[in-house]
């Protein structure tokens, strides 16, 4: 039901103009809806542990088995062992999903629509960040401001070259380079020599260079992953890189760094749930079991209100992007001990 409506709010209208305006053949839509789909799984995965807890514990109330066991001399803790057992089991699920699958699974659907879409539009890249080696050895980070695949131009892109202690130790930027007779050429720029120890050096300017790139305009744009695309071992290797860029981007990074910690911490929202579920579906009188829905939404669009909130104020610097990621399920953690210590008493 929760993938249903995700897949409704966005991606049905991702697919309509992907048939419309670029001419994209059916069966390619329906194949790109069907890689998307972990994208949309890992984050509804959480949410039908709520669901499901809520509406079973609930049903347990109902008809009066919670009293019946209480009577035994079953303490509500011990009847939490089987849903802990299955919350932990989705929680497992779902970090596979948000840390490997889902991001590998966005940039199979970009790749299968660059392969039949008609024009050249449809993903412009910004930023775009290549990792290659040199000739010398050294690791090159090639970053540019943007690119045309049409007309094969990065506009002003800066080549940074580090020795395999991770110093600096060459710096090139430019206007633009361009892609001509399977050559990539840097016009109108200069390059900074460091020594080992991060020591300037020497300063060169130069009207034309070779750049030594070993991508064709079309391999950048199937290959070039944004941080979505990314799973989250080589998004914190990118984010390492990026670090040591003199010319960083403190905002971006701290961005970067927030997606990647709330991917470490969104799937442990199954087990919060599912110890938040348990004690809210006792319902004490019988009532529909629409209850439960009504219940499940509300926790919900409380849970990723805290997410927005703690989102933004990690990614301006206001708090630490781990506190902040974490901070949600914590918050829900210490209601759950809340419920249950009162369910259990």
């Amino acid at each position: 039901m929760f993938t249903i409506l995700f897949m409704a709010t966005g991606p049905i209208f991702d697919m309509a103009n992907l048939v419309i305006q670029f001419g994209v053949p059916i069966r390619v839509v329906l194949e790109y809806a069907l890689v998307r789909l972990p994208s949309f799984i890992s984050f509804t995965v959480p949410m039908s542990v709520l669901l499901a807890t809520l509406v079973a514990f609930g049903r347990l109330s109902v008809d009066h088995e919670m009293v019946a066991m209480k009577a035994a001399g079953i303490s509500f803790f011990r009847i939490l062992v089987p849903v802990l057992f299955f919350a932990i089991m989705a929680t497992a699920i779902s970090y596979e999903l948000v840390t490997k699958i889902a991001p590998e699974s966005l940039y199979m659907a970009k790749f299968i629509v660059a392969k039949n879409q008609s024009r050249h539009q449809f993903f412009p890249l910004n930023d775009i960040k290549l990792s290659s080696t040199t000739e010398d050895g050294l690791e090159r980070i090639t970053i540019a401001k943007s690119f045309d695949e049409a007309t094969g131009v990065m506009q002003s892109p800066v080549i940074n070259d580090y020795a395999k202690n991770g110093e600096l130790v060459r710096i090139t930027h430019a206007q633009e380079a361009r892609y001509q007779g399977n050559v990539w050429t840097l016009s109108d720029g200069e390059t900074f020599q460091f020594d080992e120890k991060g020591e300037f050096q020497s300063r060169m300017t130069f009207k034309d260079a070779e750049l030594n790139l070993s991508r064709t305009p079309s391999q950048i744009s199937l290959e070039e992953r944004n941080s979505d695309e990314m799973p989250s071992n080589q998004l914190r290797k990118t984010i390492l890189v990026m670090e040591r860029d003199p010319m960083k981007d403190k905002h971006q990074i701290r961005s970067m760094w927030m997606k990647y910690r709330l991917r470490q911490a969104l799937p442990f929202a199954c087990l919060v749930f599912a110890l938040v579920g348990a004690p809210s579906g006792i319902r004490p009188v019988r009532s529909s079991s629409s209850g439960g829905v009504a219940i499940s939404v509300f926790i919900v669009l409380i849970y990723y209100f805290f997410v927005a909130v703690c989102n933004s104020l990690g990614e301006h610097g206001a708090i630490a992007p781990t506190i902040a990621a974490w901070f949600p399920n914590l918050f829900f953690l210490g209601l759950a001990g809340f419920f249950l210590f009162k369910e259990a008493t």
